[in-house]
């Protein structure tokens, strides 16, 4: 049943967004669930990752607001996490594909947390947001504050630089959003 609503979330990807309108854009959302693959470290960008991941990347600015308010859907998805065990869920799968479309958001400041605190690494991420729903719920209200302070300082760079990933090959939306330089 699962390949059967992945080949239909592919081909609703495959149609304009502008023929489903908001609707669309929160299919494709809703489509994360079934993610199996995330990018990591891939030689070119079409063996990189999942397709329906991509697909919510390539909505840029129109999926921000719908890719906040799934950071806090703890539902597992059968795509792995690679060094640090477990899968990810929802929620990290739509806060990597923010990463992908803002480059440079302040992922460890948001979550409250130090990036090395126990000497892991990213690891304080997964270990922090797995150990308490709530520190989802307070990620997603910190990320939501951030964006609605920092949207309009928002600037397009044109660059096939990857955020998540050590992949290579012409970006998707060849380009991301960072906060301009004052």
């Amino acid at each position: 049943m699962n390949r059967y609503f992945k080949i239909v979330f592919l081909i609703l990807s495959i149609l304009p967004i502008s023929s489903f309108g908001q609707n669309g854009i929160k299919e494709k959302i809703d489509s994360l669930k079934y993610v199996e693959n995330m990018p990591y470290i891939c030689e070119g960008f079409t063996k990189c990752g999942d397709e329906l991941f991509w697909n919510v990347v390539k909505l840029k600015e129109k999926g921000i607001p719908y890719l906040i308010e799934k950071l806090n859907d703890s539902t597992e998805t059968k795509a792995g996490v690679v060094l640090f065990g477990g899968n990810h869920s929802v929620a990290d799968i739509a806060y990597v594909a923010l990463e992908e479309i803002i480059q440079g958001i302040p992922t460890f400041e948001l979550l409250g947390t130090e990036f090395d605190q126990d000497g892991c690494g990213y690891c304080e991420y997964w270990n922090f947001l797995r150990k308490d729903y709530q520190n989802r719920l307070n990620f997603k209200l910190a990320v939501k504050q951030w964006y609605n302070k920092n949207k309009k300082d928002l600037v397009w760079i044109s660059s096939n630089e990857f955020s998540s990933c050590d992949c290579s090959g012409k970006h998707p939306n060849e380009g991301h959003y960072e906060i301009k330089k004052k």
